[in-house]
């Protein structure tokens, strides 16, 4: 049997022009969360204490409006009608809402909540 270099040249650019795989691309790189990389562990876990020193913060001043707001109708037998009423005998100042939020009142039944300032945009 006789060796035929332009037959397997053929066979050979052939193969090449079939494979038609294009090259494989990089994943893209994911986000890293809290707890992903050992490394970082001290830094997640300053991280996370701060992050639950300021929502325990913010807990602790609704428990003081809330609390101020039951005296106040403990002693008044009506709840306020506006937050303001509190201070400076029950509160010494309201507390502040957190950044993009306001404080809404509602005299009726006493609540409060923190809402939104203004509405997200609408997303297209």
């Amino acid at each position: 049997m006789k060796f035929h270099p332009l037959l397997a040249l053929g066979v050979t650019l052939s193969l090449i022009a079939c494979n038609n795989d294009p090259k494989p691309k990089a994943e893209p790189k994911k986000e890293q969360k809290l707890g992903d990389n050992p490394v970082a562990a001290p830094l997640d876990y300053i991280a996370a204490i701060g992050k639950a020193q300021k929502a325990s913060l913010g807990r602790l001043e609704q428990a003081k409006l809330i609390d101020a707001i039951q005296k106040f109708e403990a002693s008044e037998s009506r709840p306020p009608k506006e937050l303001s009423e509190l201070v400076p005998n029950f509160l010494p100042a309201l507390p502040p809402a957190p950044a993009g939020m306001k404080l809404e009142y509602k005299a009726a039944d006493g609540s409060f909540m923190f809402v939104p300032l203004a509405p997200a945009p609408a997303k297209k």
